[in-house]
């Protein structure tokens, strides 16, 4: 019984020749599953930037200030001025960013996806 297993084994190796397409096929396929899962992690670790961080961001790419971001964003609401000012005092000391310039934000935010810079 152990001469036939023998046998057979010799059989199924007796033909088989090594070709390199056989070991850099599986290589490549191995590699590409691995960048995919780097890639993966990779983006998986950013977060999306805080509304504050749009803010300075947009205030910095138009080299104007926080303040006159804060004015802007009344174009669409009835804010008076004097209540921007007292605002921007409590966005600074509380960090409390205040609706209008939320939806501001929120506008650049969909603005730069359908236009980006």
């Amino acid at each position: 019984m152990v001469a036939e297993t023998a046998f057979k084994v010799d059989d199924m190796t007796e033909g088989f020749t090594f070709q390199w397409h056989m070991l850099i096929y599986p290589l490549v396929v191995l590699g590409y599953f691995e960048l995919l899962r780097w890639l993966d992690r990779h983006w998986a670790n950013r977060k999306p930037l805080s509304d504050e961080e749009w803010l300075s961001r947009h205030a910095r790419l138009l080299d104007i200030s926080e303040y006159e971001i804060f004015h802007r964003a009344t174009t669409e609401w009835n804010v008076a001025s004097s209540q921007v000012d007292d605002d921007f005092k409590a966005y600074l000391q509380n960090g409390v960013m205040p609706h209008y310039v939320r939806d501001y934000i929120r506008k650049l935010r969909a603005s730069e996806r359908s236009h980006p810079l």
